[in-house]
């Protein structure tokens, strides 16, 4: 916003990277730009895209990137799909966020042709004593193991890029549950980042912002 303030432009298009909304992820970022905005004298239009965790080049993207996966490491007994969590009462009060990423997980989960035994949901990043969005994945995690799951492959589609919480909390630390419980193989797949469908999804998502915005400034 302070390259905004230093050359002003007719219009801003905020677009935060995280494709399921929450209060807790995206809306701070609109309470970011918010402040920035009473302190200005003039001030370009604004377009907010909200998320996009539905769209079907973002589901399509996430499920190409788990084939191209497992066209090298070959296909586990159980795919889980976990999301960063949010603690209970947020969801409670209406944060959509819980239910976006259930219609995310269930999206790619179609794509991927997979039945309802061969992967999972779950919500990971739970601290403190009160209730969080379930289910906790590294519960479920031990649950697989218990029952004898030996192999699995884990990604987050919370994520647009990887960050410390994918690397070491899914990728490190929770594969340590799971073989110190009898797991034998598990495997991360890593966020879309830098992959060019990725990057064609995030074009189209500003390129149809930008249309709008040029057929309203026509009329």
């Amino acid at each position: 916003m302070a390259q905004v303030s230093a050359q002003p432009q007719e219009h801003v298009i905020l677009f935060p990277l995280f494709p399921q909304y929450s209060a807790t992820s995206t809306a701070p970022l609109y309470d970011a730009v918010a402040k920035w905005v009473v302190k200005q004298r003039n001030l370009p239009g604004l377009t907010v895209i909200r998320d996009y965790y539905q769209h079907p080049l973002f589901i399509q993207s996430l499920a190409q990137s788990v084939r191209d996966y497992q066209a090298i490491h070959g296909q586990p007994e159980k795919l889980l799909m976990s999301f960063h969590g949010i603690p209970q009462p947020y969801a409670d009060k209406g944060d959509p966020y819980a239910d976006r990423c259930r219609i995310t997980g269930k999206l790619l989960a179609k794509a991927l042709g997979l039945s309802e035994d061969q992967y999972a949901i779950s919500f990971q990043s739970r601290f403190g004593k009160q209730e969080w969005i379930k289910p906790y994945t590294d519960v479920l995690l031990e649950d697989w193991a218990k029952q004898g799951v030996k192999s699995i492959q884990v990604m987050s589609p919370a994520f647009s890029a990887d960050c410390l919480e994918t690397l070491e909390e899914l990728a490190i630390e929770n594969a340590e549950t799971f073989k110190a419980l009898g797991g034998e193989s598990y495997r991360y797949i890593p966020a879309l980042n830098s992959r060019e469908d990725h990057l064609r999804l995030l074009n189209s998502l500003l390129q149809a912002n930008l249309d709008a915005l040029t057929q309203t400034l026509a009329h």
